[in-house]
């Protein structure tokens, strides 16, 4: 039995492995560290053989890290889903700005542990986590667009709105600063998108 999973290895659990080994893995990355995790842990955590993990992650440790970014990171292109019938620029940075308010401290935990492994990751690891976020910023910069002059314009608003409402984010969660200042979220959003928005 694993020590993170409460589950019996059998035929039957295959279809759902590959999901047992990436979860497995996430959570052995935050608590131990990417490089103090070892295939063979996780292996034994989710109770089958390293064979039978190389089966799913032929690149082994690689590309559970990828899988684990994809998969347990904040998923932002759901974001964006609700933000597809704005009808301005301030009312597509409200939506954007209260569906990430949704993802709360358990995402952000997430987070914190990329921020804290990514020094120790190889170029070609970092590649996996800048691919995902361009991914994103591309088409938040496409629902961006039609509300200003330039690509340009919208690429330096994608980024903006990004950074502003991470860096809410970590301060008044990750640092717990609600504990102390009154600045609701509610807030934030709207000041972030008067701002930016400047009537559009």
């Amino acid at each position: 039995m694993s020590v993170f999973l409460n589950w019996e290895t059998s035929l039957a659990d295959k279809t759902n492995r590959r999901d047992l080994i990436v979860d497995a893995a996430g959570k052995m990355f935050i608590e131990r560290g990417y490089d103090s995790t070892s295939v063979r842990q996780i292996a034994e955590a989710v109770g089958c053989t390293e064979a039978a993990l190389y089966y799913h992650f032929k690149d082994g440790k690689r590309a559970l890290l990828q899988a684990v970014v994809e998969g347990n990171l904040p998923d932002l292109m759901s974001v964006l889903d609700h933000c597809r019938d704005a009808t301005s620029l301030y009312e597509l940075i409200k939506m954007y700005g209260h569906e990430i308010a949704k993802f709360g401290p358990a995402r952000l935990l997430k987070m914190r542990w990329l921020i804290a492994e990514f020094p120790n990751f190889s170029d070609e690891e970092r590649a996996l986590f800048h691919a995902k976020h361009l991914r994103f910023h591309d088409a938040l910069v496409a629902l961006i667009e039609p509300f200003v002059e330039s690509s340009a314009e919208a690429h330096e608003l994608a980024w903006t709105i990004v950074c502003a409402s991470f860096g809410y984010g970590h301060m008044f969660l990750s640092l717990d600063i609600q504990s102390v200042a009154d600045f609701p979220p509610d807030v934030f959003i709207e000041r972030l998108a008067r701002g930016l928005a400047g009537g559009r």
